[in-house]
């Protein structure tokens, strides 16, 4: 029996858009904020913010878990060099 799917357990094309976005251009890159800019007319900081609260969603955790591990282990890791 097939699990049912609701809004709060699916993606959305902005969502898949983000993760495809972030699997290719992974970690920081030259003009990233720019491309992400262009391609989703945010802020770096609020592009993270996007991605950080999707990647704690079992729906990205189904689409690709280790790109949500590895995207939540970065965060980790920066907000531990903060000293947060």
């Amino acid at each position: 029996m097939a699990s049912a799917q609701t809004p709060e357990t699916e993606l959305s094309g902005d969502d898949i858009d983000i993760l495809e976005f972030e699997r290719v251009h992974w970690g920081a890159f030259p003009n990233k904020e720019s491309a992400v800019r262009e391609r989703f007319g945010l802020s770096l900081a609020r592009y993270y913010q996007r991605l950080y609260a999707l990647c704690h969603t079992e729906a990205a955790v189904r689409y690709d878990a280790v790109l949500v591990r590895s995207c939540l282990e970065a965060a980790q890791s920066r907000k531990m060099g903060q000293g947060g």
